[in-house]
């Protein structure tokens, strides 16, 4: 069994002690039942927290229905073998006639039939056919309840993932003299570099959804960078190199 008193060497927080033990015993269910077994929703935060904990190493892997997804579920497996019943992820649509649905409007009106948000995971508005994804325990609920959204009309099902909205994302060149987070952010918000630092250090500047104050940090090829009431960008890949040293970086913004 793996022990339990480990969680005071990666963090003070009571509540992510809590959720570092629930993903403890997930492992250690799936050991004793020889089977994967799955956490509810979990926000990018939680999951990078979970990700970087030793004790959970080739024990877990995510799960949010698509490849960008950002709220994803946890499987825990004691081994490669277990047996696994598949993945608790359902993909739903509401179908809303002569409205425009906002993310807002799509988990206010899940709230309100009292869904717990750890049951949603990624909303996807799509003109007037969002999508959204949710635990298959809350599936059949929200299909026989979810009857408005807003002040709309919406006709609520399960849909398989040929019917995924198809994400747009727009590519972008930017020329940096380093790969320090203050370099690529100033490039990528276009705004100075003295006043990327200044945000950084305020602790307006998220590298992988984690708030990183190090303006020197170094920023690779995956990593995704937010800033605060500015959006998000995704590091795509390190294309070349200018005579003067200077890089060339592919970033990616969903539109």
């Amino acid at each position: 069994m793996i022990v339990t008193d480990f969680t005071s060497k990666y963090t003070v927080d009571n509540d992510e002690k809590i959720l570092l033990r629930k993903i403890n015993d997930l492992i250690n269910k799936s050991r004793r039942e020889y089977a994967a077994v799955y956490s509810h929703f979990l926000d990018p935060v939680q999951q990078s927290l979970i990700s970087g904990i030793s004790e959970f190493y080739g024990y877990i892997s995510f799960d949010g229905g698509y490849v960008d997804a950002e709220r994803r579920i946890c499987r825990a497996s004691a081994d490669e073998y277990c047996q696994d019943s598949g993945s608790p992820v359902v993909l739903m649509k509401a179908v809303v006639h002569n409205a425009e649905l906002s993310h807002r409007d799509v988990l206010g009106s899940l709230m309100g039939l009292g869904i717990k948000r750890e049951m949603i995971g990624d909303i996807l508005p799509d003109k007037n056919t969002p999508r959204f994804f949710c635990y298959a325990d809350a599936a059949d609920y929200i299909e026989f309840n979810l009857s408005k959204i807003g002040r709309y009309n919406a006709e609520v099902s399960r849909c398989t993932m040929l019917e995924l909205p198809e994400q747009k994302f727009e590519l972008k060149t930017i020329n940096v003299s380093s790969m320090r987070l203050d370099s690529v952010t100033a490039e990528s918000f276009d705004i100075s570099r003295s006043k990327a630092a200044e945000f950084i250090k305020k602790g307006a500047v998220a590298v992988n959804w984690l708030i990183s104050p190090d303006i020197s940090r170094e920023i690779k090829s995956g990593d995704k960078i937010s800033l605060r009431g500015k959006g998000k960008i995704e590091v795509a890949d390190i294309t070349g190199k200018s005579r003067k040293g200077r890089l060339f970086v592919e970033i990616k913004r969903k539109v």
